[in-house]
C-alpha cells in the first residue's frame, strides 16, 4: 500500500528517525503536526538530491506504523498513466506527491491534482507535496491549484551543507540498520563524501554491500576501494 504500482522507482529505505540533524528540526516538527491532525497539507521543497523522496517514504512509513494507510507517488512517473489513476489515491489517509513541479505545463493533470486536494480534504485525508521549488515559484497554469499549494504549510529541507546535519543523519541511519563502519571510513565519508542527503544515503547502501562479510580489521586494499567509492560519489554530485 505504500507505493502506487505506476511508480516504478524502488522503495527507498528511510525512517523519520534518520532525519535527526538540527537543520531537520522544522521538518520533523511539521511531521508531528501532521500526525496530530493539526494540518491537512504539508509542502516540502529543496534542491535536487536533498532527500525529499527519502523523506516522503519515511513519512508514509510513519503512518503505516500507526495503522493508517499511506502512499507515495512520483507525479513525474504518473504523467504517462491514465488520468483516472489519481482518483484511487483518495482512499488513503495520507497521500505523498513527489515532484509536484512535473505537472507544470500539463493543465489536465493540474486539474486532477486540484480535485484530489478538494476531495481528499472533504474526506479528512492529508497530503504531502515535494518539489525543487517553493510554492510561489511554481509555474502553474491553474490559479486555483497554485492557491491551494501556497496555502499549505511549507518548509525548506536542509541542503546538506551543514556538517552537523550529515553527521547526525549518518549516525542515525547506521544505528537503525545495525551497521558499524570503521571510524576511518566514517570520517572519510563525512569530510570527503557527498553533502547531498540522497547521495550520502546511496553511498551508505554501497558501503554496506562492499563491507558485507568483511572482518573487523580491514585490509589496505579494501580501504583504498572504499575511499575510491566515496570519491566517486563526491565527484558525481558536482
Amino acid at each position: 500500500m505504500r507505493q502506487l504500482q505506476l511508480d516504478i522507482e524502488p522503495q527507498l529505505d528511510a525512517r523519520i528517525s534518520d532525519f535527526s540533524g538540527p537543520g531537520w528540526g522544522p521538518v520533523i516538527d511539521g511531521v508531528r503536526q501532521l500526525h496530530a491532525g493539526l494540518m491537512s497539507r504539508f509542502y516540502l521543497y529543496g534542491g535536487a538530491g536533498t532527500g525529499k523522496s527519502h523523506l516522503l517514504s519515511a513519512i508514509c512509513d510513519s503512518y503505516l506504523e500507526v495503522g493508517k494507510s499511506a502512499i507515495k507517488v512520483s507525479l513525474l512517473e504518473l504523467l504517462d498513466a491514465p488520468i483516472e489513476a489519481i482518483s484511487s489515491l483518495e482512499l488513503y489517509d495520507l497521500v505523498a506527491l513527489d515532484d509536484i513541479e512535473a505537472i507544470s505545463g500539463v493543465p489536465h493533470w493540474q486539474k486532477a491534482v486540484f480535485h484530489l486536494i478538494n476531495n481528499h480534504h472533504e474526506d479528512g485525508g492529508q497530503l504531502v507535496f515535494s518539489s525543487r521549488f517553493a510554492p510561489i515559484e511554481l509555474k502553474l497554469e491553474l490559479p486555483d491549484l497554485q492557491s491551494r499549494l501556497t496555502q499549505a504549510v511549507s518548509v525548506k529541507v536542509p541542503s546538506g551543507q551543514a556538517f552537523s546535519d550529515r553527521q547526525a543523519l549518518l549516525n542515525s541511519v547506521l544505528e537503525r540498520r545495525g551497521l558499524h563502519f570503521d571510524p576511518h571510513i566514517l570520517d572519510y565519508l563525512l569530510f570527503n563524501g557527498p553533502t547531498q542527503t540522497s547521495m550520502l544515503l546511496q553511498a551508505v547502501d554501497q558501503l554496506e554491500k562492499l563491507l558485507q562479510g568483511e572482518k573487523i580489521k580491514l585490509s589496505n586494499a579494501t580501504l583504498r576501494q572504499i575511499y575510491a567509492l566515496i570519491d566517486e560519489y563526491h565527484e558525481f554530485k558536482k
